[in-house]
């Protein structure tokens, strides 16, 4: 999944050194500095707890040809990130809607963190369900958080749903996304808000969200088979989260 959420743990758990319990003190402290601000109503201090939080989950500077280096596929069409032909969106203006008219937006990987292009190259360049699963795994294994994955894999129906295949496209993925999302208020007009986890696991609320933000980005099918091969095969996670 486009997990950026996760990612504000993952730089601060690199940037301290945390060992295994740091995912759930970031996250508590995360969330309890941003409940402070709220409750102060102060915009300047909104304000920079916002240019914090995406200096964190988005790549902020500019694309170049040294970053292009490092993932050539990302200045490539369908990502196209240097932006050769003006169609990359602003991260502001995808913060207030993040799908284009004609549907998914590829391109809003190119504000993605670094992390995410390897997955964003299995999952839609390469078409390899499997390998971006893989890639889910691991990440999520390295750094410690996955009572969040599962929970999003129980609570949102992947482990369910069957009408995802290794084979599912982009374009069919758009079509289930459309048959669960509806507008008004469906995948199509959702913008790039990401919610701020509470432990111990997600709520339903922030279940919906990250799939609409899965749907908006082309990466619901990959999340999908990434959920199936992975936690919903586990015992420990079944006893959580199964119903009957």
């Amino acid at each position: 999944m486009l997990a950026l959420e996760l990612l504000a743990v993952l730089q601060l758990c690199r940037s301290n050194d945390c060992d295994g319990n740091c995912a759930g003190t970031a996250f508590l402290q995360q969330h309890h500095q941003l409940m402070l601000q709220r409750s102060l109503n102060v915009s300047q201090n909104v304000s920079q707890a916002s240019g914090l939080l995406d200096r964190i989950l988005f790549l902020t500077e500019p694309w170049d040809e040294a970053q292009c280096a490092r993932a050539p596929w990302m200045c490539a069409a369908p990502f196209d990130c240097l932006n050769t032909t003006g169609q990359v969106e602003t991260l502001q203006e995808l913060k207030q809607h993040l799908a284009k008219p004609s549907g998914v937006n590829l391109q809003s990987w190119c504000h993605a963190n670094p992390t995410q292009w390897q997955p964003g190259f299995e999952c839609i360049i390469k078409q390899d369900l499997q390998g971006y699963a893989a890639l889910m795994r691991q990440s999520s294994i390295e750094y410690h958080y996955e009572i969040y994955d599962a929970s999003y894999c129980f609570m949102s129906g992947h482990c369910e749903n069957d009408q995802v295949t290794l084979n599912t496209t982009v374009q069919e993925a758009e079509q289930l996304c459309d048959e669960r999302f509806p507008e008004p208020q469906g995948w199509r007009s959702v913008g790039l808000q990401f919610p701020m986890p509470s432990p111990p696991f997600w709520t339903m609320a922030d279940v919906k969200q990250i799939e609409l933000l899965a749907c908006a980005t082309a990466s619901y099918h990959c999340d999908v088979i990434y959920c199936r091969q992975t936690y919903c095969q586990m015992e420990e996670y079944k006893k959580i989260f199964a119903t009957n």
